[in-house]
């Protein structure tokens, strides 16, 4: 680009880049109210800086930085740009910041790359998407509210450590969908063993609450909520996350998540929550339908390339 200069980020950009994402992050919640408000953004910036095998680098025309991107190299063998970890005044820019990156990724042997980009920005999207990214994941929330419980014939009730075998298998029920088609994740699914380490403490910590639901007698489905920490871009004050749900196979299209989902909208409302988030992966036929209809609204898309 004419007139551009790219150069490593430093500490002496951490204010140019701060002013760059709170602009972002301004357009985002005109678009979207229920995103972070109160948010320190240098401290996000340097959040991602400071992360492990994290570099960045910004964009300058005549003096003034106009870009910025930051991407770390995780353990999972990708190369991740997280929620603050790119703005820009003029989002081309970006195009030669991930050009001037990726090259160093790839190098070392990173060909999975993944970026987080505000929903609602069209601008942004289409400069990633011109850069043979895809949709692979959104982010959503939508406020809570005192639903009217749904008539499914099942009981609602709190889970309790006697259920951690079903949490299990609904947890594994979940991975299992996401490898057939046509998500075809390619993860290899946890073994019982290693899911039920996971969910072992989930009754002693107060920043879970589960829910079972019954019908005569039977465990058809659960509901997994988490107190999510606030402090990043995506989580608001006064926020609750549905971290998992799912259903057994034969009851779907009975009315079963419908019963589930307003009871946690309803339980978290009466709690004094405002807002509740949560995400799907959009290769999930499921989740892409039902969530969207329920009322959840995207805040952040991931998107996701893979290098040849």
């Amino acid at each position: 680009m004419s007139g551009l200069e790219i150069r490593p980020f430093s500490d002496d950009h951490l204010d140019d880049a701060a002013r760059l994402l709170a602009a972002r992050q301004d357009r985002h919640r005109a678009a979207e109210p229920l995103i972070a408000t109160a948010v320190d953004f240098r401290a996000q910036i340097e959040r991602e800086l400071g992360a492990p095998h994290a570099e960045g680098a910004v964009g300058v025309h005549d003096g003034v930085v106009t870009a910025y991107l930051i991407g770390r190299l995780a353990d999972d063998g990708r190369a991740v740009v997280d929620l603050a970890g790119h703005a820009a005044a003029g989002v081309e820019t970006l195009r030669d910041l991930y050009a001037e990156l990726a090259q160093t990724w790839v190098d070392a042997g990173y060909a999975r790359h993944v970026v987080y980009v505000p929903a609602s920005d069209k601008a942004l999207i289409d400069v990633w998407f011109r850069l043979a990214f895809g949709l692979q994941l959104r982010l959503a929330v939508r406020e809570t509210s005192a639903e009217p419980p749904v008539d499914a014939g099942v009981e609602i009730r709190l889970g309790a450590p006697d259920d951690l075998a079903q949490a299990v298998a609904f947890d594994r029920l979940l991975w299992e969908h996401q490898v057939r088609a046509p998500s075809f994740s390619g993860v290899q699914v946890p073994s019982e063993a290693e899911v039920r380490q996971g969910w072992l403490d989930t009754w002693n910590d107060s920043n879970f609450v589960h829910f079972i639901a019954e019908r005569a007698g039977r465990v058809v489905g659960h509901a997994l909520l988490y107190r999510r920490p606030a402090g990043d871009l995506r989580i608001p004050e006064q926020n609750i996350d549905l971290a998992h749900a799912a259903t057994v196979s034969d009851v779907r299209g009975s009315g079963v998540g419908l019963a589930l989902t307003a009871h946690v909208l309803a339980w978290a409302h009466e709690a004094g929550y405002r807002s509740m988030t949560t995400d799907w992966r959009e290769v999930n036929l499921l989740s892409s339908r039902f969530w969207p209809r329920r009322g959840f609204r995207p805040t952040f898309l991931r998107l996701y390339r893979h290098v040849p």
